[in-house]
């Protein structure tokens, strides 16, 4: 047996000191690496069961059956005091804790090591007896130790504790352990976490504490932003989505977009491409409008925006999105709602210590996909055949050692390169319980994959929220930011970007001899064709866009009385872009550029908004009202400048004061929104909830007599798992039903479209320029809101401890009064037709989200899985002014010039419509082919779809769908003590997509640079061929050119978007230094992409119209992204 004491009372032992090193934040995160595992204190659990026993025996058994080694005084540690204990599995910190409870005996855990002591009194001369109460409230600091875990027993790393009533708190360590310094060891603890009950813990003089929280119910204490305030998550009655501050800051996220994508069921994002400003588009539950926007309203703190430009919102400053979907969540926001809101709210400073957080993030981008091309000797070979059938010379082609065919140039490789991408953010932030601040500054740079191409973002946000007093807290937030840009034109069919490089035959050089850009097209080379160099176009010219923005609102709150707040935000967003374009003097080649250009341009959009309200509470028996009335102003401002300059004499010479020839173009539009709205919410025993809302909206869009308009909306759900049969249930934690109906509005379309306004036009009258006025649109005075009425049912459930939680919902929009522009006939000398209400179209689907908790204990797994259902169909388009049906054609593509979509009734919106692909004319098919305009074996074949027995207009037909039958996203979640690893995957299934690409360069003409597809190519030789026989124009050509479902693919997909590998430093490692935690990040985005579709991405759609969505003209190409980030605090 070991003996405890020595005849002094003290135990002869020597404390072991860790040794202290003064390590630079590299060499911390170097240190990462060497980390194996937690202290022994942290990590060894120890089983007593000893009744009626010493605090002698109880100390000398945890000696036997652990490492852990005592010193103590007895003469200040009472060791014969008789205990009882019984534990099972305990922590060190927890046996003590019961131990020593309710006596004067401090403990400290030095690893292994534990040492007793009693707790000082600081004792003064001529102490008074009152006084010493007093005094033992007025300790030094106390050091208070503990676990917070949940009920289970697993610990909550990151959970708060707060000392009550002050700004004195920490957070628990990966193990849940925290050590928190305290003035009174008889104060309360504020503990919180996410999806947890809040719990306060009062010490009662205890020095350790083992805290467990209870979950909330599918995080049902979780408030909801839902327009002018926030609910309870219990208490929602409509259909919202909620994407925590947890899931956005899960995996890095370079632009809004990204948050946002796969998310949230029924949330569809329509990439245009990897452009650095990131292009895209959101429809919630697909598409409810033709010829007006789809767009939903976004939000951001409070300000409505106007402007489609995202690129300069922070991801690492929102704390929150949440989307309201049915009628019920959007009604309150009226004429703008009808395709649902985005509302976004940045973070803001909390209750603590102040805080210095400094991120970083540095990655490397590649083109996630390429065309594959034909060799240069495929190309040959392609050229001997094209001009064999088009009885064209072969002398040039047939020599295959001819120097021009050694050159073997790969295009796509020069005019791309590596990405990057650095993002650095500084946040400041704290407060105490009257004031919480936040302060963030962010610099990003980004050079583009494509040569010439590069953004930066320079932006700086705060936040302040005051309670200023018993009655008033006001609160503001500023964001303001610079972005300049070196843009491409990759969007546009003919202009610089991506495709000129798949475009370029690669038997031309990019460069001279002299390292200069190379002409094309010299007497002695091959076939040229139109070709162009393609780095001319996009390294030449200049093409500068510079973005300020400054957005931001004020906020005061005004307590009335008891239950009644008066409330006014005034906000405002400020977006100016100045744009500046040059095209200099050159020649190179045969690309001659005889007279240069400028354009300078200047647009800006300036949104006020001021809204009032009061919001009334009160809470009696069982009943619970909430009663918001308000109003609210919108002024917007639009001005676009533009001034086109030519006649530059020297490149030297490239402002627009040294052009000798001017044109120029304005608008200024100003226009606003006037509202009044109210919102009930009632609450019966927390089981039967309703929600009623209407708002009252004036828009200047519409003219004196259609101007304002009624949206109202009502709900009901009822909580079942309230009621008595299933309050208690272990299994079904929580179900609520939910009913919705409502009409909200699309005010979407140009300004002032109800008047015939007019353009001013130059023409030339006898020898002089003279300005004339046009009407330039045929107004209508008639024109109002489009309506949107939605029927929504929904379930929420949570089961087991909430391990298993999500919504079901079913829903059914049906859009009115569309705005639609009607045809008219070119001979009345009008550009652009009116605008009428006519037509409908519904969307229907069902929605599913679950969130999983599949295995809690310290090896950790979660799965956050949604997907969402649409049908999309326009019940009803009207007729044109001759009385036939309304079909509205998308825009033509290239080379075919007719739309390949088309929007009528019983179809949904954008369909396509084009000829059938039907093979290749064989040998033996001579008459029949004849009758196909003048086809012979070889060329492309299409379905007589009418059985005319010749290929006519009538042969078009409707072959697929732009909009997928079903989309959604599944986020599974690994942890194991400090390392953690995220998958998000997303996916699309049931969506065709055009692929023009293929249409310009799978044709088999040496017009072009030909995908590889095009070698496997018809002859007699070879009658099952994948490609028709190439040719160099004729009927051939015309046939292989037609928009037809050859080129039409599926653009299904199953892509892995992010996987995120993160590791959080242990607290005790920074122990006494100025760093109180560090994170690690390694992740990769665009990572795998499973497809069917040949273009370079299957999300890919390059117009913005609807009625041509599905259409892939190559726009500026998606990247692969390995990403290193950090994120310290001090």
């Amino acid at each position: 047996m070991k003996k405890l004491f020595n005849s002094r009372g003290v135990r002869l032992c020597t404390l072991k000191l860790s040794l202290k090193m003064k390590l630079t934040v590299l060499l911390t995160i170097i240190s990462l690496f060497q980390i194996q595992a937690n202290s022994y204190s942290q990590s060894k659990k120890i089983s007593l069961n000893m009744p009626n026993a010493t605090v002698q025996e109880v100390i000398q058994e945890i000696e036997e059956l652990s490492d852990y080694k005592f010193l103590l005084n007895r003469k200040d540690v009472d060791v014969t005091r008789g205990v009882s204990i019984k534990v099972n599995k305990k922590l060190i910190t927890t046996i003590l804790d019961e131990l020593f409870n309710g006596t004067n005996i401090r403990f400290e855990v030095l690893n292994k090591q534990i040492i007793l002591k009693k707790a000082k009194i600081p004792i003064e001369k001529n102490i008074k007896l009152s006084q010493i109460g007093q005094t033992l409230n007025n300790l030094d600091q106390f050091q208070i130790s503990g676990t917070v875990t949940d009920q289970d027993g697993t610990p909550l790393p990151g959970a708060n504790i707060v000392e009550k009533g002050t700004t004195n708190g920490v957070t628990a360590d990966f193990d849940g352990n925290f050590t928190i310094e305290v003035s009174d060891t008889n104060t309360t603890l504020v503990v919180s976490y996410i999806g947890f009950s809040t719990k306060e813990v009062s010490l009662d003089g205890k020095t350790s504490i083992n805290v467990q929280l209870t979950e909330s119910a599918a995080g049902l204490d979780e408030v909801i932003v839902v327009g002018y305030g926030v609910q309870k998550k219990s208490d929602i009655t409509g259909a919202v989505s909620n994407i925590s501050e947890e899931k956005l800051q899960s995996r890095p996220t370079a632009n809004f977009s990204d948050a946002l994508q796969g998310r949230s069921s029924g949330v569809q994002i329509r990439q245009s491409g990897g452009d650095l400003d990131g292009k895209f588009q959101i429809a919630i539950r697909g598409v409810g409008s033709v010829t007006g926007s789809n767009d939903p309203l976004i939000v951001v703190d409070g300000v409505p925006l106007i402007s489609a430009s995202f690129s300069t919102i922070n991801p690492r400053d929102i704390a929150s999105i949440d989307i309201l979907k049915d009628a019920s969540a959007t009604a309150i926001y009226g004429a703008r709602a009808a395709n649902g809101v985005v509302i976004i709210s940045t973070k803001k400073g909390k209750i603590g210590k102040p805080q210095l957080t400094y991120s970083s993030d540095v990655s490397i981008e590649h083109i996630s996909n390429r065309y594959d091309v034909m060799s240069t000797e495929e190309q040959r070979l392609l050229f001997v055949e094209a001009f064999k059938n088009s009885n064209r010379s072969t002398a040039v082609y047939d020599d295959p050692s001819n120097p021009i065919w050694q050159i073997d140039t790969d295009w796509q490789d020069i005019g791309t390169r590596a990405g990057i991408r650095q993002i650095h953010n500084v946040n400041y932030s704290g407060g105490s319980e009257k004031s919480q601040y936040s302060a963030t500054a962010s610099y990003e740079s980004r050079t583009g994959v494509l040569l010439n191409t590069d953004l930066k973002t320079y932006s700086l946000r705060t936040n302040l929220s005051t309670q200023v007093n018993d009655w008033l807290k006001i609160s503001t937030n500023i964001t303001g930011s610079y972005q300049p840009q070196n843009y491409s034109d990759g969007d546009n069919w003919g202009a610089a970007g991506y495709r000129g490089f798949a475009y370029q035959h690669s038997y031309t050089d990019a460069y001279d001899e002299n390292g200069e850009l190379a002409g094309v097209g010299t007497a002695s080379a091959p076939y040229f064709g139109a070709n162009t160099n393609p780095l001319v176009p996009l390294l030449l010219p200049t093409r500068e866009r510079n973005t300020t923005r400054i957005l931001g609102n004020f906020q005061a709150n005004i307590k009335l009385m008891d239950g009644l707040f008066f409330n006014t935000n005034l906000g405002g967003d400020l977006v100016q872009v100045e744009g500046y374009n040059y095209t200099p003097l050159y020649e190179i080649g045969r690309m001659i550029n005889t007279q240069g250009s400028v354009t300078v341009s200047n647009n800006s959009d300036t949104n006020w908004v001021a809204d009032a309200t009061l919001d009334y509470t009160k809470e009696f028996d069982k009943h619970n009202l909430k009663l918001l009335v308000g109003v609210s102003a919108q002024q917007f401002l639009l001005r676009r400048t533009s001034a086109f300059g030519t006649g530059t004499i020297d490149n030297a010479l490239n402002q627009l004061s040294n052009q000798t020839s001017f044109n120029s173009t304005g608008s200024n539009v100003k226009g606003g929104l006037a509202s009044s709205f109210a919102r009930l919410n009632y609450g019966f025993d927390n089981r039967y909830l309703l929600t009623a809302t209407v708002r009252r909206d004036g828009s200047s869009r519409f003219g004196p007599d259609k101007r304002f308009g009624i949206f109202p909306s009502a709900s009901v759900a009822w909580r079942v798992s309230q009621e008595n049969f299933l309050k208690n249930s272990e299994v079904l934690n929580d179900l609520k039903f939910r009913v919705s109906y409502g009409l909200t509005g699309n005010q979407n379309i140009g300004n002032f479209e109800f008047i015939t306004r007019a353009a001013s036009t130059p023409y030339v009258f006898g020898n002089t320029v003279a300005v004339g006025n046009s009407a330039s649109n045929i107004g209508n005075p008639s024109l109002q809101w489009e309506a949107n009425k939605q029927l929504d049912i929904g379930v929420d459930f949570a089961l087991f401890k909430s391990r298993i939680s999500g919504t079901i919902d079913y829903y059914d929009k049906k859009s009115e009064d569309l705005l639609i522009q009607n045809p008219i006939p070119l001979t009345t000398g009008v550009p652009n037709p009116p605008i009428v209400n006519i037509g409908s179209v519904r969307n229907s689907g069902v929605e599913f989200a679950v969130f999983t908790r599949n295995l809690t204990g310290k090896f950790k797994w979660s799965t956050d899985f949604n997907i969402a259902f649409n049908k999309n169909e326009v019940l009803d388009i009207g007729s044109n002014s001759a009385g036939e049906p309304l079909e509205i054609p998308g825009q033509n593509i290239p080379l075919s010039n007719v739309p390949t979509n088309l929007t009528v009734a019983g179809h949904p919106v954008g369909a396509f419509n084009m000829y059938v692909y039907d093979g290749i004319w064989q040998l033996g098919e001579e008459d029949e082919a004849a009758a196909w305009f003048n086809a012979v074996p070889g060329d492309p074949k299409y379905k007589d779809v009418n059985n005319n027995g010749v290929l006519d207009a009538g042969d078009r037909t409707f072959v697929g769908n732009p909009h997928p039958k079903y989309i959604g996203g599944m986020d599974n979640t690994f942890s194991y003590n400090n390392l953690s690893l995220s998958v998000f995957l997303n996916f699309a299934k049931g969506n065709k997509l055009y692929n023009t690409a293929r249409n310009l360069f799978s044709r088999g003409v040496p017009f072009v640079q030909n995908f590889s597809e095009a070698s496997d190519f018809w002859t007699p030789d070879n009658p099952s061929a994948t490609a028709p026989r190439p040719s160099q124009g004729g009927t051939t050509t015309t046939l292989a050119t037609l928009a037809s479902t050859r080129f039409l693919e599926d653009a299904s997909f199953l892509r892995v978007k992010n996987v995120a590998l993160t590791y959080d430093f242990p607290d005790t490692i920074f122990e006494k230094s100025f760093i109180n935690s560090a994170q690690f990040t390694v992740s990769a985005t665009n990572l795998f992409t499973f497809t069917k579709y040949t273009g370079l991405d299957p999300e890919a759609s390059s117009r913005e119209s609807l009625l041509s969505a599905g259409i892939d003209y190559t726009p500026y190409p998606n990247t692969r992204q390995f990403n290193l980030g950090m994120k310290i605090g001090f």
